[in-house]
């Protein structure tokens, strides 16, 4: 073989003939086709491995994964190649005084079912009926908590936590909730102006001063449980006139939240912050949102929420 004239040249005249020489006649083709695609989706011999790339490529394995283009079991195949190729890099070019990083120690592909397709999730039409069926029955706790989760994306565990001194105003004067801080990270996140109206009318109405802010009927404080029991209450109403209405959790509300975020033109990093999830997740909300001035990303957010619920509570 010629000298190498570039660095896809080096790294099959340095790197591979001496990787794949170990390997079985099958394995070396399956790799070697493994890189090949890895190259020509990069533009980057994995001798130039970035974190840009190495996402390029993560990006590119769980598109086709959702879009069907892809076995789930194929994506993890490639994304071992590359990770073991990348880790015999490193030993090799740091034993020779080199800075190399494999990036794709970093980067693991999610459990098949929590890749985020369409049909998982609850339409607009499905959001809607739940909302209204909630507010005409007058339940104005349902109906907020809802809200909270639709609107800010909020974990049941963190609906259930909510006490007053975690409401606060920031130095524009616009209402947040401050979640105490949990593994060394507290979060402050600014409430969408409807929602923001919404919870103080529902602290005004309930006299609620201090303390936690939502119960169940026996009076005690609200559990994730509870907040599942009724979010089944209603979509069971809803099978009462629709057989087909579909099932879902809050889990897949908030999944819902981040889509509306990033529909709207949030930034994947301004979701993450806001929804307490590191950016390396945020792949999994793309096939959705394909789908289908600075703020906040609550603020981009593509969902109305009406405070109908609240006429007749005043």
């Amino acid at each position: 073989m010629n000298e190498p004239k570039n660095k896809t040249d080096e790294f099959l005249y340095s790197i591979w003939n001496f990787f794949a020489a170990s390997l079985s006649e099958k394995t070396r083709k399956n790799y070697y086709n493994v890189i090949k695609a890895y190259i020509k989706i990069t533009g980057h011999s994995p001798l130039e491995l970035t974190e840009s790339d190495t996402e390029k490529y993560f990006n590119d394995l769980t598109e086709k994964i959702q879009s069907k283009r892809l076995s789930y079991s194929t994506a993890l195949m490639r994304m071992s190649v590359m990770r073991t190729l990348c880790e015999y890099i490193r030993v090799r070019e740091n034993n020779a005084g080199r800075n190399y990083i494999n990036y794709f120690k970093d980067y693991i592909l999610p459990d098949e079912n929590k890749i985020i397709t369409t049909d998982k999730l609850p339409c607009e039409d499905d959001i809607s009926t739940i909302l209204d069926l909630s507010s005409k029955a007058g339940d104005d706790m349902a109906y907020m908590i809802f809200s909270l989760v639709l609107k800010c994306g909020l974990t049941s565990g963190e609906i259930c936590s909510m006490m007053t001194n975690f409401i606060l105003y920031d130095s524009n004067e616009c209402l947040c909730i401050h979640f105490p801080e949990k593994k060394r990270i507290s979060r402050i996140i600014k409430l969408p102006d409807d929602v923001s109206q919404m919870l103080l009318t529902y602290l005004e109405i309930h006299k609620i001063a201090d303390g936690h802010i939502f119960f169940n009927k026996r009076g005690t404080v609200l559990k994730i449980r509870d907040a599942e029991r009724l979010l089944k209450k209603y979509i069971s109403q809803a099978k009462k006139s629709n057989n087909d209405f579909p099932d879902f959790t809050m889990q897949d509300m908030r999944h819902c939240a981040f889509k509306y975020m990033l529909s709207g033109g949030a930034s994947e990093d301004d979701v993450a912050k806001y929804g307490g999830i590191t950016t390396k997740w945020m792949h999994r909300y793309r096939q959705v949102v394909n789908d289908s001035a600075k703020l906040y990303a609550a603020d981009y957010s593509t969902i109305s929420i009406k405070p109908a619920v609240y006429k007749n509570l005043s």
